[in-house]
């Protein structure tokens, strides 16, 4: 990734920040290896991005101005089984961790 585009993301909230502070570092070990074995996949419109392993195993977010709540979960759906299909596709897959059921 470009030093401009590292740039624009972390200043826009769209890139993880590097971790800090004992409880991160020490007990959590979300530091260990920082940078390596980190990853993001960003869209060009800056909409949807991938982040891999900050402190989940994968975070996938859909976001936009505006408050049009429809079709920012559009975009999420669409990318959470786009995501799916990627990784069955190459003989993996990923389980969802139900927080609500």
């Amino acid at each position: 990734m470009s030093p401009e585009l590292t740039k624009e993301l972390r200043g826009n909230g769209n890139l993880f920040q590097e971790p800090t502070g004992p409880a991160l570092l020490a007990a959590a070990g979300a530091g260990r290896d920082w940078p390596d074995n980190r990853g993001i996949f960003c869209a060009e419109n800056r909409k949807f991005f991938v982040w891999v392993n900050e402190e989940d195993h994968m975070r996938i977010i859909s976001m936009d101005k505006g408050g049009d709540i429809v079709d920012i979960f559009d975009r999420w759906s669409r990318g959470v089984e786009k995501v799916r299909a990627i990784l069955e596709n190459q003989g993996s897959g990923y389980q969802f961790d139900d927080h609500f059921g």
